[in-house]
């Protein structure tokens, strides 16, 4: 692959570019800047229905070039046992590319030679890599998980600050090591911090390894799109976040766009100058009405009180978790349940229970607050407390919009205000066979 230049897919996922372009017209975001002046900004399409607006499926139609209804993966960590091709075997195989990624959302490892592999936070697949990223792995994904439960572990920093002092830049230790104090009491900092740590792994191992297409997810602008998008300088509807929550001053996602502006130049100016391709999947708007995000913090505990019959909880994104039964007749018994959990007003507390036979992936959709000793009513009882069993993850701000946005540095893809995100997936295999 020698006679191609390199070829990075960068995922910032669910970034409103008419935001970045209103906060360029403020004087931000400098390498945005010039990166949009010299290319054409492409709108990508997906899915139409809400319920498929999910970025664990927007990523794998990515991914395999095929739309939800072709590849049929609903679940984050479905696609370990999906055997669909993906972007990097593909390419492996028909080409003999040399490949590689970090993070990649909802990816499975099944290339044979991968220069490093490092999934996200939430797919159960291997690692390929050193001891140091395969501990780093751990700790992001340890991170991911505790910044929505609220704790912190202090093996989890150590091994953060072991990779900043491995894969950083001497000179952005001490900034990052920063961050790092500043994260241990600022959620929204984590987020920030652990894509600058993504980054600066990435490029250390693309320097090292020099894949041939490598791809690289990031996602904590989709985070504070999610939760602090009304204290956005772009945005002018009337919703405020209460103070309790965030002073009105900060503007968490400015913050987390510089952190951006900064991750696009190193990924431009990796040695050779890569081609790359930056795609959202989605974006997001504001809801009209803010909604409460809670996560149980024991699952397995609580599926205990209320006698759901179980084999394994296991926590995924916020505030999902899957349930795995012993058998068809326990998946519908639990997931029966679960669908009887309800507050006074007879709301549901798990609105979205997926039944796949036998395991449930669950989500925990009460919106609204949940005051101290607040109870609610189960198929066969009451749970006393119920507030004392959940950790408020955030107020939801922003909400999937199907449309995304794609931007290839090399400025070679048509101007096409349609692009399906399906699309991407040829487009990396054109720029290999041409």
């Amino acid at each position: 692959m020698s006679n191609k230049k390199p070829l990075v897919l960068l995922g910032l996922n669910e970034v409103n570019f008419e935001y970045i372009q209103h906060y360029i017209s403020l004087g931000h975001l400098p390498n945005l800047k010039k990166l949009f002046e010299k290319t054409q900004l492409i709108k990508t399409t997906s899915e139409k229905t809400y319920e498929e607006l999910e970025p664990w499926i927007q990523w794998v139609s990515i991914q395999t070039g095929k739309t939800f209804s072709e590849h049929g993966i609903f679940r984050l960590g479905d696609v370990v046992d999906n055997g669909h091709t993906q972007i990097w075997e593909h390419l492996e195989e028909k080409y003999g590319t040399k490949v590689a990624a970090l993070s990649p959302f909802n990816a499975a490892n099944r290339a044979k030679e991968p220069a490093f592999f490092v999934p996200d936070p939430w797919t159960k697949t291997t690692v390929t890599g050193g001891w140091l990223m395969k501990k780093v792995a751990g700790a992001v994904a340890d991170a991911v998980n505790e910044n929505a439960t609220g704790g912190s572990k202090l093996t989890t920093y150590i091994y953060l600050i072991l990779a900043v002092l491995r894969y950083s830049l001497i000179k952005r230790h001490i900034k990052i090591i920063l961050l790092i104090l500043t994260a241990l009491r600022s959620h929204y900092h984590r987020a920030i911090l652990l894509d600058q740590i993504l980054t600066d792994v990435f490029v250390s191992a693309w320097k090292s390894k020099k894949p041939d297409f490598s791809s690289l997810f990031l996602n904590s602008v989709a985070h504070l799109q999610h939760h602090y998008l009304f204290n956005a300088a772009p945005y002018d509807g009337k919703n405020k976040n209460p103070d309790w929550y965030i002073n009105a001053e900060k503007d968490p996602l400015l913050e987390g766009l510089k952190s951006y502006d900064q991750i696009v130049q190193q990924i431009l100016n990796l040695p050779g100058e890569p081609r790359v391709f930056i795609a959202t999947g989605l974006h997001q708007n504001p809801v009209e009405e803010p909604v409460f995000y809670w996560r149980l913090k024991e699952h397995e505990a609580f599926l205990d009180k209320i006698g759901v019959p179980y084999t394994k909880a296991i926590a995924r994104m916020s505030r999902d978790f899957l349930v795995e039964c012993e058998n068809e007749a326990d998946a519908k018994i639990a997931q029966e349940k679960l669908e009887a959990c309800t507050d006074k007003n007879g709301i549901r507390i798990f609105e979205e229970v997926d039944n796949r036979g036998t395991s449930l992936f669950v989500t925990l959709t009460y919106p609204h607050d949940l005051p101290e000793g607040e109870s609610i009513t189960h198929a066969s009882g009451i749970v006393a407390d119920f507030r004392s069993l959940v950790g408020f993850v955030a107020l939801k701000n922003g909400e999937h919009d199907g449309e995304g946005y794609f931007v290839d540095s090399a400025s070679q893809v048509p101007a096409n205000d349609d692009l399906p995100i399906t699309e991407i997936f040829n487009l990396s295999d054109q720029h290999f066979g041409q």
